[in-house]
């Protein structure tokens, strides 16, 4: 305890005294921890609040669910629930069915409709009543049960339409607009707490009634008796129907968190950079204390103190800004992760799965991760600085100057090292842990940060004496003198180089991928999305298709035949092992006619017989990579009771939201096998010239939509043009966090940069001092620090040009086809790049300016008079 008590003494006197004297350098080495930190955490708990939300819903709604009986594709009859009860290894049956629809008050407004029996439920689910002091419980359950058109807001929902006991609402399906009447609101329990709230449970008969599914449910929850086994369960299964199976509850909740788990992971190491930026803060800083007090070290050597103690003196300093940095960033995460919460759950529920987030939760496993990695990077960043500083002998404190300290090691054999680090980076992305989540891909990213950090040293050998002569002729001696300090100044000047050429190497990954991507998207809707009209149900999207066009519909679209070509499909959301994908069914000969799948294996010419007659189906890059179907292999699913067993013909790329990949087969096939003749939707091409086919699109959305309102549907008709603008839309918005993050890791770096030109300033103090006084100006003394700023920009971009474009090829072809399933085409945005560089140039040069400052704040005579 004495030992731990002296050293807080010495900390005190020796570093935090230092620390204190230079506030403006030491806060901003804390902002730039606590700005990383503040990212990283921010990110974490904004994707965990995306888990937790959905996690909760799903939960909710599986209740105590240990079974459920489903039809993939399909819905089950309620009519199994009588035989269900009398298994005796079954508690309670129950039948749920589920609706998103629309407050009439405000269309653009969603909530979800969920029907349930209540009697049958109550063992299952559970919710509370608000209990209002002036409802009656019983009046309140038996109007669900009594009364039609009756329901249960959730506290949300309640809130947003000032709902209570008595008051209405007007709720907007496919085939119908009802008022409901509301018997009494929830609590934020149980099923009132799904969706944040946004809900409302009803009796299944008003349900089934609204929606014209009578005596049919989405699924029959079972709650089995504790006694129930294996034998028991089996027995159930194979008294089931043909085309009904039995389904764990989980099975859902698995998939949807392993999607946004991936997700969380990308971000989470993104936002990571920019910690691992600051790292080289901590350790610029660290090393010009080292330097700037390599006296006070010798001087505590000579009194009896051990290497180890100085060595826990400026390791100490690096767990001071770990600590006092994360401090600093939870006021900073929680104004991040306001503003970032947002765009995630909106990416989530664009690309994933919906999600309604209506609270964050503070986890302490995150909390300790955030402290634990913000410390454990500031620490590693002294490690170095320390090592260096134990090492000063006592007999120094009787030098006459400050000696000049050089960094040992062999620029070669560091430049060795970073090779091999970059020749097994691809190795080793491509390795396979089973885990869901790329980490041999992230670790290969890193594996190329570090590999093309350590070139820097022997870069900068080179390019010192290299250029000295040419830069001589346009700068002068300033310019000389700056190539033979960056040449002599080691691995100081290599450790913030990293930084910078991290920062930079992740601008330019990501710009690469983000244009890719986006060219990708761009080529497939204007290949595959090519209709003038896209027609389907109301919240088709969100309902997952389960609601087909109304018959009055599809006969109108069928009669478009002499100005139009129609493309009729049917989507049916199904798992091939909890890996979610879109079975589709489609007019193969039509589609050809006017679009085209962007092929990555299979030939259109010798496939599409087979495609036409039902022989076969075609796959998606994402289905191919996720399930490992590939062409050769066979597809095999079974829906609406029945069974299909079909070879792969190909692959095609496609980018569709909602996670999962895509089966097409043919429709005639698909309707002639099972008998249902609905359609989920309908593209439409006119006929005419682009201008004819644009007026002739808008003049039928507005008929149809017309006849949809006079026959109480409700249908969702857009343009060609607005579908395939609001695609692209949701992709740059997928983007938006991403480019807020990178933003922070160029700011950091430029930090980094800073601190190691004021580093190599006050190190090199004595020798500007002599400059000074042998008649150099105080402008030329800039123009050496700028110039030194130039050489270090410069081989920073230069490096991170190369890393960044190594690391686009890490993130296309590796991380994101094993995060998402998905690559794109390879494309680079050159005159992007070629503006945006210059501008990262000209703002690490910015950083010259404090250190340019600081020479001249210093006392001429005392430095030389020390020399």
């Amino acid at each position: 305890m004495d030992r731990i008590i002296l050293l807080f003494h010495l900390w005190r006197w020796f570093s935090f005294r230092h620390l204190r004297r230079h506030p403006w350098r030491t806060v901003a080495v804390l902002f730039g921890i606590a700005l990383g930190a503040a990212v990283f955490t921010s990110v974490r708990l904004a994707t965990d609040a995306c888990v937790d939300s959905f996690s909760r819903s799903v939960d909710a709604i599986s209740g105590k669910t240990d079974w459920a009986v489903v039809s993939p594709g399909g819905r089950v009859p309620e009519g199994l629930v009588a035989g269900l009860l009398r298994n005796p290894a079954v508690e309670t049956a129950s039948p749920l069915l589920t609706l998103y629809v629309r407050p009439a008050e405000n269309p653009g407004d969603v909530l979800l409709l969920i029907g349930i029996d209540p009697v049958l439920d109550r063992p299952l689910r559970e919710w509370r009543r608000d209990m209002q002091p002036h409802t009656v419980a019983s009046r309140a359950w038996l109007g669900l049960m009594t009364d039609p058109y009756s329901l249960l807001a959730g506290p949300a929902l309640a809130r947003r339409y000032h709902l209570s006991p008595g008051s209405t609402i007007e709720v907007e399906g496919l085939h119908a607009t009802r008022p409901f009447r509301v018997i009494d609101t929830l609590s934020a329990d149980g099923l009132g707490g799904m969706e944040g709230g946004q809900i409302a449970i009803t009796d299944i008969a008003s349900i089934q009634e609204f929606t014209g599914l009578i005596g049919q449910a989405d699924r029959i929850d079972l709650l089995l008796r504790p006694s129930a086994t294996p034998g028991d369960i089996e027995a159930i299964r194979e008294s089931l129907p043909a085309g009904f199976f039995l389904e764990r509850p989980s099975t859902s909740r698995e998939s949807g968190k392993l999607m946004i788990a991936a997700y969380q992971v990308n971000l989470s190491v993104l936002s990571f950079v920019s910690l691992f930026v600051g790292m080289f803060l901590v350790y610029s800083l660290i090393s010009l204390h080292a330097t700037a007090r390599r006296h006070e070290s010798a001087i505590l050597r000579s009194i009896g103190a051990s290497p180890r103690l100085i060595f826990l003196l400026f390791v100490s300093e690096g767990l001071f800004f770990g600590v006092i940095g994360w401090l600093a960033a939870i006021p900073l995460g929680f104004f991040m992760v306001e503003h970032l919460l947002g765009g995630i759950s909106s990416t989530v529920s664009n690309l994933f799965v919906r999600v309604q987030v209506d609270r964050l939760t503070l986890d302490p496993w995150e909390v300790l991760l955030s402290f634990g990695i913000t410390t454990a990077v500031s620490i590693i960043a002294s490690l170095q600085p320390a090592l260096s500083a134990m090492q000063v002998p006592p007999g120094e404190v009787m030098a006459t100057h400050e000696p000049y300290s050089r960094r040992s090691g062999s620029p070669r054999k560091l430049a060795a090292l970073g090779v091999l680090l970059i020749v097994i980076s691809k190795p080793v992305s491509q390795l396979h842990t089973g885990w869901g989540i790329p980490v041999p891909g992230y670790f290969a990213t890193f594996l190329l940060f570090a590999g093309f950090a350590t070139l820097s040293p022997l870069f900068l050998k080179w390019i010192g004496p290299g250029l000295s002569s040419i830069l001589r002729r346009f700068g002068g001696e300033p310019a000389f003198l700056a190539c033979r300090t960056i040449r002599d100044s080691g691995m100081r000047i290599a450790i913030s180089v990293g930084a910078l050429i991290t920062a930079i190497a992740l601008f330019v990954s990501l710009a690469i991928m983000i244009h890719s991507f986006r060219n990708t998207v761009q080529l497939w809707v204007n290949q595959s999305i090519r209709g003038d009209l896209y027609i389907r149900p109301t919240m088709a999207d969100i309902n997952r298709y389960r609601d087909p066009l109304p018959a009055e519909i599809t006969s109108t679209l069928r009669g478009l035949k002499d100005t139009a070509d129609v493309i009729p499909y049917r989507r049916i959301f199904l798992a091939d092992r909890g890996i979610p994908y879109q079975f589709e069914p489609i007019d193969f000969a039509v589609l050809f006619r006017h679009a085209n799948l962007l092929w990555i294996d299979g030939r259109l010419d010798r496939i599409l017989p087979r495609l036409l007659a039902g022989e076969g189906v075609v796959v998606s890059e994402v289905y191919a990579n996720q399930t490992g179907l590939t062409p050769g292999k066979r597809f095999h699913a079974v829906m609406e009771r029945v069974e299909l067993d079909l070879p792969i013909l190909g692959i095609f790329r496609d980018y569709r939201t909602q996670g999962g990949g895509v089966v097409h087969y043919s429709l005639a096939r698909f309707q002639e096998l099972t008998g249902d003749t609905t359609w989920s939707g309908a593209s439409v091409f006119f006929k005419g010239s682009p201008q004819q086919r644009e007026a002739e699109a808008a003049r039928f959305r507005n008929e149809i939509l017309v006849e949809a309102t006079g026959r109480g549907y409700a249908l969702q008709a857009t343009l060609g043009d607005n579908l395939r603008g609001a695609i692209l839309r949701i992709f740059d918005e997928t983007f938006a966090v991403t480019s807020v993050l990178l933003l922070i890791a160029l700011f950091v770096a430029a930090l980094g940069v800073a601190t190691t030109l004021t580093v190599l300033v006050l190190e090199r103090a004595s020798q500007i001092h002599t400059l000074l006084a042998a008649g150099a100006s105080h402008g030329q003394i800039r123009s050496m620090i700028v110039w030194e700023a130039i050489l270090m920009t410069f081989t920073g971009e230069c490096i991170g040009l190369a890393c960044g474009f190594s690391l686009s090829y890490l993130l296309i072809f590796v991380i994101n086809l094993q995060s998402f399933g998905w690559t794109f085409i390879y494309s680079v945005d050159w005159l992007a790049l070629a503006l945006s560089l210059p501008l990262i140039f000209l703002t690490a040069l910015v950083s010259a300016v404090p250190a340019g400052q600081i020479v001249f704040k210093q006392s001429p005579a005392l430095i030389l008079r020390e020399r």
